[in-house]
């Protein structure tokens, strides 16, 4: 299994020194999604509009691919 970095931007960067092994691809990205998931659930991302991003780099410190998110008001 290789191990794999996952990097959150949001106003300030959040580094992951210690990453996780994972078997393949998929389950990396199974666990952007949940961790994602679970740090918007809890409050601990901004939630003034500003978008945040976590980019996952395999061992290499390569980005395999990044999760997007930000809330927009729209003039509310």
């Amino acid at each position: 299994m290789a191990r794999y970095f996952f990097h959150v931007m949001n106003g300030k960067a959040d580094i992951d020194e210690d990453g996780i092994e994972c078997a393949d691809l998929d389950a990396v990205r199974e666990e952007a999604i949940r961790s994602a998931g679970q740090m918007l659930s809890t409050g601990r991302q901004s939630w003034n509009g500003e978008a945040w991003r976590m980019t996952v780099c395999d061992e290499e410190r390569t980005v395999v691919f990044s999760v997007n998110f930000s809330v927009d008001r729209h003039g509310l």
